[in-house]
């Protein structure tokens, strides 16, 4: 039985504002949950390489909380959900990948 301890807020989307240079940037609203790390594989890795994608992070969150944010924070830091699977009708698999230039 997994631990569903690890706080997770996914970026969603709201709207846009601007830099100091006054450059448009997209604003995101968090919404807090809760979920599981996974440990990454070495199948899940080579795939992952072979395919020339870098996964840092696996995590399961409840599919009814997911709605297709592409970005995801964890104790502050910033990964682009790079492929999500369904294990089942209650969960879904989100790996991640480190997003830098996000604060």
């Amino acid at each position: 039985m997994n631990n569903w301890d690890l706080e997770i807020s996914l970026l969603q989307q709201d709207g846009f504002g601007t830099n100091k240079s006054g450059d448009k940037i997209p604003k995101y609203k968090e919404i807090e949950l809760l979920g599981y790390e996974k440990p990454i594989s070495r199948g899940e890795l080579l795939l992952a390489g072979q395919s020339n994608i870098e996964i840092s992070k696996i995590i399961v969150i409840h599919s009814f909380e997911y709605n297709n944010e592409q970005l995801v924070k964890i104790d502050g830091v910033p990964y682009q959900i790079v492929n999500t699977y369904k294990i089942s009708n209650e969960e879904i698999e989100l790996k991640l990948k480190s997003k830098k230039g996000l604060s």
